[in-house]
């Protein structure tokens, strides 16, 4: 039997066996959609300085698994999903797509505290990835957790390469500040966003929200201060 193929089968054994024993009872409610999540494609990662067979073949069953998950998921077999993207990232620790799917499916199907340590997990294994601390912003915006998503887009932001485009994930911190009631951080960062892109309506047009809202604030803390 080819190493793809011992490969394969111990995969999808793992997943049979861990994936598929750990389902959640018949009947859970289904997420009702998958927006914010590219599930079409877990490009296989480029393992670039590896010459060994053992990194083609792994690159092989990627692609396989990756192609049953996506199966399973239009088939509404979530638990199939998520452990079929958790033998992927047995075999790629730095799938960051997977970390994401895996945790935005049990967010959706009322597993929340699992979906942060999955996240968590994904940040253990790729912590200067910006990419990952994104991804980890993201799911704490569903939950609500914003003084932990302005965090993690905060180090997005200082993980950044200057070669990519930085305005979404900016955008998103933010958010979070003014969410999270730092409305100086989110000032600042609106302020800037204008300022490197100014031809964005989307930017000036927060900027001036956020500014009202702080103006209102300042306005209003004396007076309470004063009861």
């Amino acid at each position: 039997m080819s190493q793809f193929k011992i490969l394969a089968t111990l995969a999808v054994l793992s997943v049979t066996t861990c994936g598929l024993a750990a389902r959640a009872e018949e009947g859970a409610a289904a997420p009702d959609d998958h927006a914010g999540h590219d599930h079409a494609g877990h490009e296989p990662h480029d393992h670039a300085g590896s010459n060994s067979a053992k990194a083609g073949a792994n690159e092989s069953v990627i692609a396989y698994l990756t192609r049953k998950s996506d199966e399973a998921f239009h088939q509404g077999d979530y638990d199939r999903v998520i452990g079929l993207n958790k033998a992927v990232l047995a075999l790629d620790p730095s799938d960051v797509q997977a970390y994401g799917d895996i945790a935005w499916l049990l967010w959706s199907t009322e597993r929340g505290e699992e979906a942060v340590q999955m996240i968590e997990r994904g940040l253990k294994a790729n912590p200067n990835d910006w990419e990952m601390w994104e991804e980890a912003g993201k799911h704490y915006d569903f939950q609500k957790k914003w003084s932990m998503s302005l965090t993690a887009y905060t180090r997005a932001v200082q993980l950044i390469p200057k070669e990519e485009d930085s305005q979404m994930v900016r955008r998103r911190l933010a958010h979070a500040a003014e969410k999270s009631g730092d409305l100086t951080t989110s000032v600042a960062t609106w302020q800037a966003l204008v300022t490197d892109f100014p031809n964005e309506p989307v930017n000036k047009n927060n900027l001036a929200r956020v500014e009202k809202a702080r103006d209102a604030a300042a306005t209003a803390t004396p007076a309470a201060t004063d009861q």
